[in-house]
């Protein structure tokens, strides 16, 4: 008998994991496993020591301070410092970060966004590691480097200069997160001195692997507005930077500003003000401290003039080093901007949103044959050749569709006089005629009917947007120079016609965090102009033009007790007793009776769409069973009540327009207010186990699916020793499947 298509499918990740350089088994940085080094040391109960980057000035690097300052570190491990030494305390914040003396806000910008989006934070910071489990002073973290993650291991002692953190130190005494993932990245930099000074973009797509774009505010693009709202949409990472350089330093300027700085964009508003509205920009520096001073800084007057409510909410009064500024002054202010994901769909302005394909390749430029250069046409074109076909673009007439990435070899950084080979590619429409398909290996200057080509970039990855239109085209990457040699990676992205699922994938707000604009549509245009987006057949992201811009984004945060602590209702008593047996007990017969006649007919939502079956509340009365007694208690209805006006208020609010139904993206974000970031994977099992053959839940199935979702999630905790999998016998396995 063939097993069930879901149990294939989770054989069948099981298979796609034994692939080396995924999130699941990445790569060992220097041939070092994590799991076998804790249990050798732990078994000695033995400190683990990292021979390959160890507690000497060379992995401090011998510039990064003088001479004298070198010679005086002190390595400290976190126990040393604190006795109760947390890896974590409550989750990682992006107010844990307080910058250290090394140079490397481009890092901590980064890991701050980082913060902000748990999606991208779990595939960092494994989570079966703790100072209270397993301690042998060795922990570990992820990093994506040229297509591939890999998995870096350190020990825990960390660098102090007269009794300080040299590095990043951590805002509460005893919380390590931030020192040991600043360290991680410094080994597989090299040193602490190779963190000194260093560009946002690179970290960003190291802390997540994803395609990251530039945006120079100078010139800014016309629909940066649209591009600004679809990043928040999608939960994208974004940082940006203030004009300077290594030479100039990182002064202080009179408006609070730091000079050639990276900072986190955590949050942008628009407020009502004055007769209008207003653009604001949250900016956090990683120095923990050190705000603008300027229009809508703390202290500003313009708060004044913003309703009490939503000045309280904005305004905080603290030096942690986040601000407000107008978007009016951003632009003036600071000079790059960068937006970071897994796929560009920050560049979809399409309404359904659609899913974008990725293409991966690894190539190399190979002299006297592939490493052609650049001087003219024909060089050119006896570069490598990648052949791309953009499908009809019918239904898709806004936004990017093409997204084209191209990275040199790591291993060139520094190897000449400059830090990187110069490199670029070409995006080539080729006519039809006399093309025999895709299957073409080579295409020739004269079949090409437009060329729109990059120029040459010293830097360590070239990315580009266009606005495509269909057809076939040829992406033809090249160095500055005949003869170069070096490995590159291509990354292309597509846009398809597919609907995508999850297109409005929020994170989950900071708390006191709302979108504030204005209740009358009126007003929402007024003070801020709508330019008309370029119809260009094709063009890149970065085409100058100024468009002002508001958005709403947003901040992960996991709150699962939270959100069960609103619900202390003590009116569950009277409905239990009206419902129960004489021996105070519901039945799933029961239980299915009160849930039809009093959850159901509740007027304050539509849950009308299906009632609870049998099954269902058998299913339902299983779960909140802790006595496995086939009954629920009033204390066990208790837990359920709870849960059961969670679920109304999350349905209530995903389902605004009352149709009595959530889709598999009001699913996806229900469990994420809920407190249960869960993965595409798991959704689409969700939807095919609950939802209508128009993949839809009414209420009935959103309850069944959440409460059974909260449940096996806590089961796995309960289970799992190390957070990563659970070993189960045949009986455990059989009693846990035939309850389901």
């Amino acid at each position: 008998m063939p097993i069930p298509g879901v149990y294939q499918k989770i054989a069948e990740g099981q298979q796609a994991q034994k692939r080396i350089g995924t999130v699941e088994n990445p790569k060992r940085f220097k041939g070092q496993e994590f799991d076998s080094i804790r249990e050798t040391f732990y078994s000695r109960r033995q400190l683990f020591e990292d021979e390959t980057f160890p507690a000497h000035v060379n992995s401090l690097g011998l510039k990064l301070l003088p001479r004298d300052q070198l010679l005086s570190i002190q390595w400290a491990r976190p126990k040393e410092i604190q006795r109760d030494a947390r890896l974590l305390v409550d989750g990682a914040s992006i107010f844990d970060i307080v910058q250290g003396q090394v140079g490397d806000c481009w890092v901590l910008a980064a890991v701050g966004a980082l913060t902000l989006h748990q999606k991208f934070l779990d595939n960092v910071i494994p989570k079966d590691q703790e100072f209270n489990y397993k301690y042998a002073g060795v922990f570990h973290f992820r990093f994506w480097q040229f297509g591939e993650w890999v998995d870096v291991v350190i020990d825990d002692r960390l660098p102090m200069l007269n009794g300080k953190y040299l590095s990043v130190q951590p805002r509460s005494d005893n919380e390590f997160w931030p020192s040991l993932l600043e360290k991680a990245y410094a080994k597989l930099r090299g040193s602490y001195q190779n963190l000194h000074w260093g560009y946002l973009s690179e970290a960003l797509v190291d802390f997540s692997g994803g395609v990251q774009v530039e945006f120079d505010l100078m010139k800014p693009p016309q629909d940066l507005r649209d591009i600004v709202i679809e990043a928040a949409k999608t939960g994208s990472l974004l940082g940006c930077t203030t004009p300077g350089n290594k030479q100039s330093g990182n002064p202080e300027l009179q408006n609070g500003l730091v000079q050639g700085h990276s900072y986190t964009v955590t949050d942008a508003k628009q407020v009502e003000y004055k007769n209008g509205t207003e653009d604001l920009i949250r900016v956090w520096n990683p120095w923990g401290k050190g705000e603008w001073n300027g229009r809508w800084s703390d202290n500003a007057p313009q708060w004044d003039r913003v309703r009490s409510d939503i000045r309280h909410k904005l305004n905080v009064q603290k030096n942690d080093g986040e601000f407000w500024m107008s978007c009016q002054d951003f632009l003036q202010n600071f000079s790059i901007a960068s937006i970071c994901n897994h796929v560009p769909a920050y560049f979809d302005f399409d309404n359904p949103k659609r899913a974008w394909q990725t293409l991966t390749h690894f190539g190399r430029w190979v002299r006297g044959s592939t490493a052609a250069g650049c001087s003219n046409s024909e060089d050119l074109w006896r570069n490598p050749q990648y052949v791309i076909s953009v499908s009809d673009s019918e239904g898709m007439k806004k936004g990017y569709n093409v997204t084209v990435a191209l990275m040199q070899s790591l291993e060139n950084e520094n190897k000449n006089s400059q830090r990187w080979i110069g490199i670029g590619f070409a995006l080539c429409r080729v006519a039809s005629k006399g093309v025999r398909g895709l299957s073409q290996q080579n295409y020739s200057p004269n079949q090409a009917m437009d060329v729109i080509n990059t120029d040459i970039q010293i830097s360590r990855e070239v990315t580009r947007s266009f606005r495509a239109p269909p057809g076939t085209y040829v992406i033809i990457p090249f160095t500055e120079s005949k003869g170069q040699e070096s490995e590159f990676l291509l990354r292309i992205f597509l846009k398809t016609k597919e609907i995508d699922k999850f297109q409005d994938n929020k994170s989950a707000p900071r708390e006191g965090s709302q979108t504030l604009y204005p209740s009358d549509p009126a007003l929402r245009n007024q003070g801020s102009s709508s330019l008309p987006r370029e119809e260009n057949h094709y063009q890149y992201a970065s085409d100058a033009g100024l468009s002002e811009f508001s958005s709403s984004l947003s901040m992960n945060s996991q709150i699962p007790k939270a959100v069960l602590k609103n619900y202390q209702d003590g009116g569950y008593e009277s409905v239990f007793i009206h419902y129960c047996n004489k021996s105070s007990e519901l039945y799933a017969e029961q239980l299915q009776r009160l849930l039809n006649e009093v959850i159901i007919k509740d007027q304050t939502f539509n849950g009308s769409r299906g009632d609870f079956t049998l099954d269902a509340c058998r299913g339902i009365l299983m779960l909140m069973d802790l006595n496995a007694n086939g009954r629920l208690s009033l204390q066990e209805f208790g837990r359920l009540w709870k849960r059961l006006s969670m679920c109304k208020d999350l349905f209530r609010s995903i389902d605004r327009n009352q149709t009595g139904f959530i889709d598999a993206s009001g699913l996806r974000k229900a469990a994420q207010l809920a407190g249960l970031p869960i993965s595409i994977a798991v959704i689409n099992v969700m939807v095919l186990r609950y939802a209508n053959s128009s993949e839809k839940l009414n209420f009935a199935d959103f309850v069944c699916c959440l409460i059974r979702l909260e449940t096996v999630t806590k089961v796995f905790k309960n289970l799992s020793k190390d957070g990563r999998g659970v070993y189960l016998s045949g009986e455990e396995w059989m009693q846990i499947i035939m309850s389901s």
